[in-house]
C-alpha cells in the first residue's frame, strides 16, 4: 500500500514538474524573438504607449519591487511580533485564539481582502491624504496582510521546535522564557526567518488581485509612496493583445518570464539556505 501510494505522489510529482517546465519553454518561445540588446533596450524603459509603439515594462517592474517590497516590511513586522506573542503568552486561551486568527486569515480569499480595503482602509486614508485613495502605500498594507499567515506559521513552527528540544535545557540553567527566547531562539532561528521571508517574497510578487485592485494601475514613475503605480501581474491582466506578432504581445510574455524567473531564483536561494543550515 505505502509502495502504490510512494509511487502515485512520485508520477503527480514529475508531472506537475513537466507541467512547470512546459509552461516555462511556452513563455520563453513566445518572446524569444525580442532577446537581442536592441529590442531589450526598448523593453526596459520607462515608457509604455500603444498609440507611440512604446512597450517600456520598466514601470510595472519597479511597481511591483515597491509594492513587494513596502508589504515585506509590514508583514514581517507584523508576522514576527504576532508569532512573538503567541510563542511567549503563558495563556492557553490567548494562544489557542491568535493561532485561530492566523489560520483564518489564510483561508480568506484574496480579493474579499481588496474589497473590504475598497470599503474601509480606503477611505480612512482619503481622510487624511485625499489625493492617495489607490496607491502604493494601500495596496502595500493590504498585501502584508496576505503575507501575516504565511510567514507567522512559519516563524511559529520554528520557535515551537526549537522549544520541544532545547526548553528544558534552558529552563535547568534557570533560564527565563523570555531570556531563552531573545538569548537562544532569535539567535539559532535566523536563517529558517529567512527562508519563511522569501517564501512570502514569492508571494508579494504574484499576487494580482490586492495590486490590481488596490494601486491604481498609474504607468508612470511614482515620487511617493502616495501615488499610483502598476505592478507586473496587473499590466499582464490589464493589456489585451492577441497579435503573436504584436510587440505588446510579446512585452506580455516579458513579463511573465521576469515573474517566473524572480520566483524560481528566490525557491533557489531557499533551496541553498535550507541546505546550507543544520535542521531544527
Amino acid at each position: 500500500m505505502n509502495n502504490i501510494f510512494s509511487k502515485g505522489l512520485l508520477i503527480i510529482t514529475l508531472i506537475s514538474s513537466l507541467l512547470v517546465f512546459c509552461i516555462f519553454f511556452l513563455i520563453i518561445y513566445l518572446c524569444i524573438d525580442i532577446f537581442t540588446i536592441n529590442e531589450l533596450k526598448e523593453f526596459f524603459s520607462l515608457t509604455w504607449s500603444i498609440e507611440d509603439k512604446k512597450y517600456g515594462i520598466l514601470v510595472p517592474l519597479l511597481g511591483s519591487f515597491i509594492i513587494s517590497f513596502l508589504a515585506l516590511i509590514l508583514g514581517f513586522i507584523f508576522s514576527f511580533s504576532l508569532s512573538s506573542i503567541i510563542f511567549l503568552a503563558n495563556s492557553k486561551f490567548i494562544k489557542l485564539f491568535l493561532e485561530k486568527t492566523v489560520l483564518l486569515m489564510a483561508t480568506i480569499p484574496t480579493v474579499i481582502y481588496a474589497f473590504s480595503a475598497l470599503f474601509i482602509f480606503v477611505p480612512f486614508i482619503s481622510y487624511f491624504k485625499p489625493s492617495s485613495t489607490l496607491s502604493i502605500l494601500v495596496a502595500s498594507v493590504v498585501l502584508s496582510l496576505l503575507l501575516i499567515p504565511t510567514m507567522s506559521l512559519i516563524f511559529l513552527n520554528i520557535f515551537n521546535t526549537l522549544a520541544q528540544k532545547y526548553m528544558k535545557c534552558c529552563l535547568n540553567l534557570s533560564l527565563s522564557k523570555e531570556e531563552f527566547f531573545f538569548s537562544f531562539v532569535i539567535k539559532n532561528s535566523t536563517y529558517h526567518l529567512a527562508q519563511g521571508f522569501l517564501l512570502a517574497t514569492t508571494r508579494a510578487l504574484g499576487d494580482t488581485m490586492v495590486v490590481l485592485m488596490l494601486a491604481g494601475n498609474a504607468l508612470f514613475l511614482p515620487s511617493s509612496i502616495f501615488h499610483s503605480t502598476r505592478s507586473l501581474t496587473s499590466h499582464i491582466a490589464l493589456i489585451f493583445a492577441n497579435d503573436f506578432e504584436s510587440m505588446a504581445f510579446k512585452a506580455i510574455f516579458l513579463c511573465a518570464l521576469l515573474l517566473l524567473s524572480s520566483n524560481f531564483i528566490l525557491i533557489l536561494i531557499i533551496r541553498k539556505i535550507k541546505a546550507n543550515t543544520y535542521e531544527i
